[in-house]
């Protein structure tokens, strides 16, 4: 038993307000100490509307829709940190024309209760580097923006080289049709998230108020993640791997400097105390581990580093199977991350990775959906008895839910709290 759970007697929990309790129980696993029992730390997709009778095209409109779900959920099922529940906005995402994304309702054709989905494109072609490293910033411009957005075609005849010469002239596109509903979409796009995020900020502050901290607030995509699903296009960066790495290792170095600061700005300005980092190109059959090694994991260390001198916590989502890479991703500062595994080898990953930070996993979401409660509450003790010896655990699921029987959600609960307490 840890130094940190002796001082965390019965008698203090009672005088601590319940928000406190579950952040010191979280603090104290985050830092490979044993708190006073495993984490509950549920991962979320579209099952606070679904389980709750709200459609998803519903809660995409509007978040407050997810106000009274989330008190019902909290209240269903008591867990210790609660994923946070704002979804991305429909009306805005209509009003720019996003190409790169699907959703429910007309503007697709799509029934009420499908799930949002990304759509991997690629943005720069074989012929377009040169260009690209020219000038990157010029390149998403008029190029990236106009493709990926179809209300901002006419950002393709901007030039703030031209702006900024001596002569007015220069500013004629702006006078153009195509240029000005171009940028009446921006502001309307703008002005239409703001409204959705006051009601995010509302449904979080609605958590926190309950006595649930969140996490998840400020998910930032690491920089050859970024690369790849936003500009060059994940199949074709992994093959670049192969036939051009120095153009991809320089590409990712150059968003790097831009996109990790300004993740950390947005948690910082949101308040947050973590920075989610979901992870999906570095999976084990997607590259090699010398590839992993030499391409992938140096930007993910520079984020998770930046994250920690920034005070906050990196929640690293390791998505996909993840057993190769189990060594690479020791070289963190110690007791400052959690990584969260959807498919490894618990037992490797506690020997070789929970010496230096947290793990979260060790659910497996297709038992929550199709298995019974008895296999569900089997699972957990049998996950308990290796996993929770020594702390630095939550119990997470493998997959982010939309839909699961609320027997076997009380049943996972049940267990954790039955198997999970340390003596």
């Amino acid at each position: 038993m840890s130094e940190m759970q002796n001082n965390f007697n019965e008698a203090q929990a009672n005088a601590l307000p319940p928000i406190a309790v579950r952040s010191i129980r979280n603090k104290t696993a985050l830092s490979l100490q044993e708190p006073d029992r495993v984490p509950f730390m549920p991962s979320m997709n579209n099952f606070y509307a679904m389980h709750y009778g709200v459609t998803i095209k519903d809660s995409m409109t509007d978040a407050r829709t997810l106000i009274e779900p989330l008190r019902r959920y909290c209240e269903d099922y008591d867990p210790d940190w609660v994923w946070n529940p704002v979804p991305f906005p429909i009306k805005p995402m209509e009003t720019i024309g996003h190409k790169q994304a699907r959703w429910p309702g007309s503007y697709w054709n799509l029934p009420d209760d499908t799930p949002y989905q990304y759509v991997d494109k690629c943005y720069l072609t074989e012929d377009d580097w040169e260009d690209y490293f020219k000038d990157p910033s010029y390149y998403l411009l008029t190029r990236v923006l106009p493709e990926k957005y179809e209300a901002l075609s006419g950002l393709r005849m901007i030039s703030p080289y031209s702006m900024c010469n001596q002569a007015i002239l220069a500013y004629m596109p702006f006078g153009l049709p195509p240029v000005q509903e171009a940028l009446k979409a921006l502001i309307k796009t703008g002005e239409e998230v703001m409204e959705f995020m006051q009601g995010g900020i509302e449904l979080t502050m609605s958590v926190i108020q309950n006595g649930y901290p969140v996490y998840g607030g400020a998910p930032t995509m690491i920089p050859f993640d970024y690369f790849a699903d936003c500009i060059r296009g994940l199949m074709e960066l992994c093959m670049d791997l192969v036939t051009d790495p120095d153009a991809v290792d320089e590409a990712i170095q150059k968003v790097g400097d831009i996109i990790i600061p300004a993740g950390i700005q947005t948690a910082k300005m949101s308040n947050c105390e973590d920075l989610f980092l979901p992870l999906h190109c570095g999976v084990d059959n997607f590259m090699s581990v010398e590839n992993y090694e030499k391409h992938y994991w140096p930007c993910l260390k520079r984020t998770i580093e930046a994250a920690v001198a920034a005070d906050l916590t990196p929640i690293v989502f390791c998505e996909g199977r993840y057993n190769t890479r189990l060594d690479c991703i020791t070289d963190v500062p110690k007791g400052k991350v959690l990584y969260v595994f959807e498919e490894v080898d618990l037992k490797e990953a506690k020997r070789i990775v929970g010496p230096y930070a947290a793990i979260g996993g060790g659910m497996n979401t297709h038992t929550l959906m199709n298995g019974t409660p008895e296999r569900v509450e089997k699972e957990v003790r049998e996950t308990l008895e290796y996993m929770a010896p020594g702390g630095g655990y939550f119990m997470c699921n493998s997959i982010a839910l939309d839909q699961v029987s609320p027997e076997n959600m009380h049943a996972w609960r049940d267990a954790v709290e039955k198997y999970g307490y340390y003596k």
